[in-house]
């Protein structure tokens, strides 16, 4: 099995829900003045990286991490405060691809059956 790195499998969710009629947010990082990258924000760190939404299939926070990526405390906290809420948030590393394709053509409502 050949690795994936973030970017890539970033880039293959990104274009399976733009083809399911998903809309997509990501933030995109961008280099200071200093020459540092860093993503524009305001609030607390560790946010998902994507937000997906879909007029009949609902609102999906995902974290995208490597087979072996680890989760940031911060990045825990979100997903642990939007579970809490309410929202659909997941981890989605690319071993999970399947189960992605499946949850991006479903409503949140058919999971399950």
């Amino acid at each position: 099995m050949f690795k994936v790195n973030e970017r890539q499998f970033q880039a293959a969710i990104i274009e399976l829900a733009k083809w399911q009629g998903w809309k997509v947010f990501h933030p995109l990082p961008a280099q200071n003045g200093r020459g540092d990258w860093r993503t524009a924000q305001a609030g607390d760190v560790g946010f998902p990286d994507l937000v997906l939404v879909h007029p009949e299939r609902g609102v999906i926070f995902a974290e995208l991490k490597t087979a072996i990526g680890k989760l940031s405390d911060a990045q825990n906290d979100w997903l642990m405060c939007l579970h809490a809420a309410g929202a659909e948030a997941y981890v989605w590393r690319p071993r999970d691809i399947n189960d992605i394709k499946d949850r991006l053509t479903r409503s949140p409502n058919d999971l399950g059956r």
